[in-house]
């Protein structure tokens, strides 16, 4: 497992994005030779690469380096509120000149953390790298929301990641809904069952992840419905993927439901609020959030996970 030649590169993304540049710096951090990152690395990096964009001899007076000068301080400013919110988890130490530096002594929860930025960030990584993140994280997922469940819930994973060791939900599509269906105390509807899309042997359905309590067999159980989405791009429109209206039209006599959304990314402003609260219209669990929830039984079982080691690799070598 290993980052891509394109971290050495800027990438061709629109510079209001900026908790993709934080993270961006956070990744050139790890795997620089110095493991150390400032303001002025950036820019040079920038400059060395926008040679076009800019007289260097006229920089320090122009506007546009004012400019350029502003979005990369306040991509800093995104890596001090994860700083100063994560505290000991937090991989990376904030120097007096807003520089970071990455932690001599690298823990468990710094792994994790690794793992979440890593995720985050596909296009740094071959494909197969890249499914293997995704499936790791629709794992980790399901303990997230196991965590922030009854604890009398039942929580399994129903996406793709399902592992041949530990399926709870088995069969091509219309046998795992129907299942799930049962879980629920629920019936398919007449729609589902004369619908041939779902005799497919893959897929999910858009549903990764479920949480039910049962009772007494009887409809109408409180339940949850997980959505994992490691893309900035995508995880907005996947939100759709859990909604009611979706699955009424699968399942009948089933309870108004909570709808998780977990990404792997920051949603979020310097200042903590999400950065477009227009777009949500699911529980968000963020990487901020994940790290609220996070405790230490559960790093020592994203330890036993095999992505674990795998992300240890790429940070120490």
């Amino acid at each position: 497992m290993a980052l891509s030649d394109k971290i050495k590169q800027l990438p061709k993304w629109s510079r209001n994005e900026a908790n993709k540049w934080a993270d961006f710096i956070e990744l050139s951090c790890m795997k620089s030779d110095d493991k150390f990152m400032s303001i002025d690395d950036m820019l040079d990096h920038y400059a060395d690469e926008n040679p076009e964009e800019m007289d260097r001899g006229s920089w320090e007076h122009s506007s546009k380096y004012d400019k350029i000068y502003s979005d990369i301080e306040g991509y800093f400013s995104l890596i001090e509120f994860r700083a100063r919110t994560l505290g000991k988890y937090y991989p990376f130490e904030i120097t007096s000149d807003k520089s970071i530096a990455l932690k001599s002594n690298q823990l468990r929860h710094h792994t994790f953390y690794f793992f979440l930025l890593c995720a985050s960030n596909l296009s740094f990584f071959d494909k197969s790298t890249g499914y293997y993140l995704t499936h790791a994280f629709e794992d980790i997922s399901c303990y997230i929301l196991r965590a922030i469940s009854s604890p009398y819930a039942n929580t399994h994973v129903f996406g793709t990641s399902r592992s041949d060791t530990n399926n709870y939900y088995e069969g091509n599509l219309r046998q795992r809904i129907s299942t799930l269906a049962n879980n629920l105390s629920a019936i398919t509807s007449k729609p589902f069952d004369m619908d041939s899309k779902y005799d497919v042997p893959a897929g999910d359905g858009g549903l990764d992840l479920v949480s039910f309590t049962s009772f007494d067999n009887m409809p109408f159980i409180p339940f949850s419905f997980g959505q994992c989405a490691c893309s900035n791009e995508e995880w907005e429109e996947k939100q759709s993927s859990i909604k009611p209206d979706t699955w009424l039209a699968r399942l009948n006599n089933i309870a108004p439901y909570l709808q998780y959304t977990f990404v792997p990314f920051y949603c979020r402003r310097a200042n903590g609020e999400f950065e477009n609260v227009s777009v949500i219209n699911t529980c968000v669990i963020d990487r901020h959030r994940i790290f609220k929830i996070a405790r230490r039984a559960f790093f020592k079982k994203f330890a036993k996970h095999s992505i674990f080691n795998k992300i240890e690799e790429l940070v120490n070598n």
